[in-house]
This record gives C-alpha cells, structure tokens and sequence, in this order.
C-alpha cells in the first residue's frame, strides 16, 4: 500500500510544466569579496521525475537545495513550480519536503512522534493522520520502531524516519541531501528502493543530492551535472554515464573514474598503441569536427582488459603494482609510461598469475574507447 494513500502514479507525466529553474546565480559574501556559488544555473524537471545532483564538494549541489526549498535566495535569476514563481513564497509556502544529510530527527520525541510532526501543517484530522503514519511505519519496515527515540536507531533506521518525514506531508517537491550517506551495503539498497517506490507513489517531484554515481544511476530519471557552480551536464542519467559529454563529467558518473591518453593530431601516441584502422577513424572525427588539437581517449577501468586482444583494440603496457580484491574481481593497480597510475577491474582468475613489478600489457576494445577533442576536459567527438 503506498505510504500516502495515493495510488501508485506509474511513469511520470513529462507533459505536465513541474520545477523550472532558469539562470540562478548565488554568491556568499558582499562586495569584492563575495564568493560565486551558483552561475547561471538552468534546468527544467517535469512534475513527477527524479533527478540526481552529483558533483565534487563545494560543486554548490547543497546550496542549490537551499535555494528551491526557500531557505536562501538567489541574486539573480527565477525558480518556479507549476508555472508559478517562488520569488516571493516562504519554505512553508512552497509545499517542499526535505531531508538533510545528517537525518535531523527530534532526540526527544518517539519515531511516531517525527513522523507524525512532520504532518501536522497539512491539518487533516488527528485519527486520519495517525493512520497514514502507521500505513508508512509499515511500508518502510520499521513498525516496531514506532515508540523508540532516534538515540536507540541505527543509522540506516534514523535515515527511514527522516524519509517517512519527508514523505509523510505529500509534497509536490521531495528535496533529499545525501540521503544514503554512511549507510552499510545493505541498508543502501533497501532505503534507494524505498526512495523510489515512495517518490513514484505520490508522483512528487524529487531531487536528490548525492556523492555517489552509483546511487544516482540506480534511482535517477535524470543526472544533473554541477562543477564549480556550474551546469556541466543535464538529462537522462543513463545517455549522459554512457556519453559524457566531457572528461570530468566522466570522471563523476563512473565510480572507478576514467583513464585518459592523449593521440596526437598525427595519429601517434606516446604511451599506447592503436591499430590504422582507429587511426584513420580518429583522422575523420577531427576533420568533421574541424579539431586540430590533440585526442583525448577515455578508458573505464571495468573495460580494460589483460593480455594480447583478439580484437582490434587500444593497448598499453604498464608496471604491476598492486592487487586489490574486489568481490569477484581484482583490481589491478599498474605504472602508465608516462607516469600515471592504471587502475582495470579484471575478473579474478585473469589476475592471479601476475606477478608484481611485472610488465604488464593491457588493452581495451576499439568501441567501448571514448573520444574527446583536447585539452582537458575535451568536448566529446562523435
């Protein structure tokens, strides 16, 4: 049974106006001295759609949720919902739900008591509000918990009554900071599903603020890229981790990051070794794209691979370093010509026979290689 009472709203409706978010910029501080947050953010979610924030710290993904919930105002710019302008609307006023990253429960009342708190603005009678706190103690799991104080929670329960909390006021914009930070494996997946079946039941539309691509990817309709302040990336999470539409978006919407070597714009390469037939596809890139720097090519590390290729592919030789078990597979950390560190996830039994301080020869396959016109970060090259 949904939490809220509301039948489940299935996929989002993207013909319906939802957050509008157009040239907001914030700075902290005055005068010479303020420092630029937000610039010229733009970005428009249709009612009903989950979207991840990722950045690095200090991307300004925060503060952005402070802005939409009211808390802080933009210096310049508009945010508005369902084609009307929050300018002047308090946090109260704009039916917004948020959790912060540190759960920010009252110590001295009961779970039942949070959640139930957190409904008391919609004004609905006593018993019908007590009902739904019940109906979502038991769609997230913690009935039993209903009497306890949050100071005998474990994290991963502390993170369910915050979200009950949120859920509970059926808000048309959900805002959850980092909601599955410091929580064990298991305690992740269950609170992602949790997130997402709550968001889809009420159609509400969510943003999620969160470190981790992995959490983004596994709940998120569409990514929302901040560096520095800025929008680097906007759309369906899925094309912008498969097709980034630069390095350090790369970087961000893969766990193990990307590697990067760099072709020069006379199809050589210092430290890898590329077959003619890449060479002369790369030649044909760069001249529809009218590039005449040299090509940045990405590799996840999940996709390179140990030994001579079958295929035609990219290879490189570095020095083993280190092993490092990762579940079913191994990560193997080896020394690049040119410096740098290689890190490829290999299944296990392809690892073992490596000896460390080996000369290693790894390679990836030609088509799952990503190409960027440099310098860095590079614009992607279709």
């Amino acid at each position: 049974m949904p939490a809220s009472g509301a039948a489940l709203s299935g996929s989002p409706d993207t013909t319906v106006p939802g957050l509008s978010v157009r040239g907001v910029s914030f700075s902290r501080g005055k005068g010479s001295g303020a420092a630029p947050v937000l610039q010229d953010v733009s970005f428009e979610v249709p009612r009903g759609r989950l979207v991840a924030i990722v950045g690095p710290s200090g991307a300004g993904k925060s503060t952005l949720l402070s802005l939409l919930a009211g808390f802080e105002r933009p210096q310049r710019g508009t945010i508005a919902f369902s084609g009307t302008d929050w300018a002047n609307l308090s946090p109260c006023e704009r039916a917004v739900g948020m959790s912060f990253d540190d759960a920010a429960l009252h110590e001295h009342l009961s779970v039942a008591m949070n959640i139930e708190s957190a409904a008391l603005p919609r004004g609905e009678p006593a018993d019908r509000r007590r009902d739904r706190v019940t109906s979502l103690l038991r769609s997230l799991g913690i009935a039993h918990l209903r009497d306890r104080r949050p100071a005998a929670l474990s994290a991963g329960e502390r993170r369910r009554v915050a979200i009950a909390r949120v859920f509970i006021r059926s808000p048309q914009l959900v805002l959850l900071d980092e909601p599955f930070a410091n929580l064990d494996r298991a305690n992740r997946f269950t609170v992602r599903q949790m997130v997402r079946e709550l968001q889809r039941s009420i159609g509400a539309t969510t943003i999620v603020v969160t470190h981790d691509p992995t959490d983004a990817l596994a709940i998120a309709d569409d990514m929302l890229v901040l560096l520095r302040g800025e929008v680097r990336a906007f759309g369906p999470a899925g094309e912008i981790a498969d097709r980034p539409p630069d390095l350090e978006t790369a970087q961000l919407v893969d766990d193990l990051g990307m590697h990067v070597i760099e072709i020069s714009a006379d199809g050589t390469c210092a430290d890898a070794r590329i077959s003619p037939g890449l060479a002369r596809e790369l030649t044909e890139r760069r001249a529809r794209a009218r590039v005449e720097t040299p090509t940045l090519v990405g590799l996840r590390p999940w996709q390179i691979r140990v030994g001579t290729p079958r295929e035609p592919s990219i290879e490189l030789d570095a020095k083993l370093l280190a092993r490092e078990p990762a579940g079913l597979f191994v990560d193997l950390i080896a020394l690049r010509a040119d410096g740098r560190t290689l890190r490829a996830r290999v299944p296990r039994a392809h690892a073992q026979e490596l000896p460390i301080n080996a000369r290693v020869t790894f390679h990836i396959d030609e088509r799952d290689a990503q190409f960027f016109a440099g310098p860095w970060p590079g614009r992607r090259l279709d």
